[in-house]
């Protein structure tokens, strides 16, 4: 009697186990306001999800330059700019408390490889601005120099910067109907990765080894995502609205390369049209959604920030001419061997100075979780980018104060012009600027951007 006594209380006791790890009714929300919890009355154990996810994106753009011919302002046609990017994403969700979640991403990038070539469509190649043409190299010109050797390409790969965040929904509409979800999500990029470094060659073709991909930022990212089940079972609806804004800091030897990223505004408006759903851990939805992105202006990586040389035109005495461009000290980066364009000594990478755009993005992803154990999540997004200016940095700024007026700066006067030594005698041009593509009618300028990704995710749940 004692041993069936203490029989039924091992088997009441592992079914209560059983019960708080296996709640009957899952509080389910759209994927971007689900959120992880613990301590609840039918769950006092925490959940736990792990995942992985394997995500290509695809992007291509054409390079145009502003130019002037026979006194007559074009758009040239120049490049197309490929870039093919792959990793392995790392996952961990953790219930903390009542719809408080602990999350962490971890980046592996297996490779992201870019590469420019000329829009052979229109035959560039002949009468290019950049590379391989009379046009583009004409001594004596204060703009025409070859820029960078074309075609040309990097690859980089590694270990890329980790997230961490926590996520909390003050109101579930799975708990009280007459509410909407809503989750506050706050997350920082941490800067784990090593820094990649446009000059890197490492990250040539037949290099030895590739470039790094750090982006060596620390990134605060904020949102507010809110949802609404439009049904008790299904099938049903599942709307959400996602705003978020991202505030990036460059840290170390990026803020000592000139970096300042921009910060960026993000939309996102979707539906999960939930198929079927069982309590006991199945269900299936097909989620399609509308995202807009906003980035400012800033000087980051660009799509020829791998590619173009580093002048520094603080290191010339007066306006650059095509004997300045043909002299090695007068770059920022210089490394023995290296060689952009036609200039030995001197490597291709420096931060351009990108102009403000939008991105534009519809995605189609399907759920799939067979049990509450397992789920899959299968997609794939299109963006189109608007057209922006890729070298916009300003020549400098004019730092005398107004009580410098009428004192003239050498021939021209301090107040309103850039000058090599104002009335403080500093030198007020950019160390970032080269007239040859920095210039009004020089600058280089995406358009036709077109992004391609596709994911697949696998999460365990514990």
């Amino acid at each position: 009697m004692r041993c069936l006594r203490f029989a039924n209380t091992v088997m009441a006791g592992l079914g209560l186990l059983i019960a708080a790890a296996w709640p009957l009714a899952p509080a389910w929300a759209a994927f971007d306001t689900e959120v992880l919890s613990a301590v609840e009355p039918d769950k006092p154990l925490p959940d736990v999800h792990l995942g992985v996810t394997f995500d290509r994106r695809m992007k291509r753009a054409l390079i145009q330059r502003e130019w002037v011919e026979d006194g007559m302002p074009i758009d040239q046609r120049e490049l197309v700019f490929v870039e093919t990017e792959q990793r392995l994403l790392f996952d961990l969700r953790l219930g903390l408390f009542r719809d408080l979640e602990f999350h962490a991403q971890a980046p592996l990038i297996l490779n992201d490889d870019s590469e420019i070539r000329f829009d052979f469509d229109n035959g560039v190649d002949g009468f290019s601005t950049i590379f391989g043409s009379d046009n583009a190299d004409v001594p004596g010109s204060e703009f025409q120099y070859p820029l960078t050797e074309v075609p040309s390409s990097r690859r980089r790969a590694g270990f890329g910067d980790m997230t961490f965040g926590l996520s909390w929904s003050p109101v579930v509409d799975t708990k009280d109907p007459s509410f909407p979800t809503v989750t506050l999500r706050a997350d920082v990029v941490t800067p784990t990765g090593n820094v990649r470094d446009p000059t890197d060659q490492r990250a040539l073709a037949g290099a030895a080894g590739s470039g790094d991909v750090g982006r060596g930022q620390l990134v605060f990212d904020l949102s507010v995502a809110i949802s609404k089940r439009m049904g008790s079972s299904a099938p049903y609806l599942d709307p959400y609205l996602v705003f978020g804004g991202r505030i990036p800091i460059a840290m170390g030897e990026q803020r000592d390369r000139g970096m300042e990223p921009p910060v960026s505004g993000r939309i996102k408006l979707g539906t999960a049209a939930v198929l079927a759903e069982k309590k006991r851990g199945s269900r299936y939805a097909v989620d399609v959604a509308f995202g807009l992105r906003y980035i400012a202006s800033g000087r980051t990586y660009s799509e020829l920030s791998d590619y173009l040389p580093n002048f520094d035109q603080t290191r010339v005495p007066d306006n650059p001419v095509y004997a300045d461009y043909d002299d090695p000290n007068n770059y920022a980066s210089q490394l023995d061997g290296a060689r952009c364009g036609i200039l030995d000594g001197i490597p291709c990478g420096e931060l351009n100075q990108v102009e403000q755009h939008l991105m534009m993005t519809g995605s189609l992803v399907l759920h799939l979780q067979p049990s509450r154990w397992i789920r899959f999540r299968l997609g794939a997004d299109a963006s189109f980018t608007t057209p922006h200016i890729l070298t916009g940095e300003r020549v400098g700024e004019d730092t005398d104060a107004s009580t410098a007026a009428g004192l003239s700066c050498g021939p021209t006067p301090c107040v309103g012009r850039i000058n090599i030594a104002n009335s403080r005698g500093e030198d007020e041009r950019s160390r970032f600027f080269d007239p040859r593509y920095d210039t009004v009618g020089r600058r280089l300028r995406a358009q036709q951007i077109l992004t391609l990704r596709l994911f697949a995710t696998t999460f365990f749940t514990f």
